[in-house]
């Protein structure tokens, strides 16, 4: 019984860990980045892109996430940090991917 419920408590633990350590990338992606030299664009900045796309200073964004999109790099990287977030604007949503390295839009979407 003892030995079950050490071997319960060992894979619990180190599950918690693992999924916590996994659910925000946002810190892999930063230190992937600094590693390569790559100098990524603000958060302010970001919001900025969004601003100027949809013409309005009247934006309410949901949480803006810094992920790895290296399934979408032209080059075969296995590396490219982009911002994905939704954003509101007169009743309207926005999704973005922004290359938190230049600053383009990758993607761009309006849910009706």
């Amino acid at each position: 019984m003892t030995k079950k419920f050490f071997a319960l408590l060992v894979f619990v633990l180190v599950f918690a860990f693992t999924a916590g350590a996994f659910a925000d990338d946002s810190y892999y992606v930063r230190e992937e980045a600094g590693r390569r030299n790559m100098n990524l664009i603000s958060v302010e900045r970001v919001k900025d892109i969004a601003a100027q796309r949809l013409n309005s200073s009247n934006l309410h964004f949901k949480k803006i996430e810094l992920d790895n999109e290296a399934d979408d790099y032209y080059n075969g990287s296995d590396f490219r940090p982009v911002y994905e977030f939704e954003c509101y604007s007169n009743g309207l949503e926005y999704e973005f991917v922004v290359d938190a390295v230049t600053g383009d839009i990758l993607k761009f979407k309006r849910d009706d």
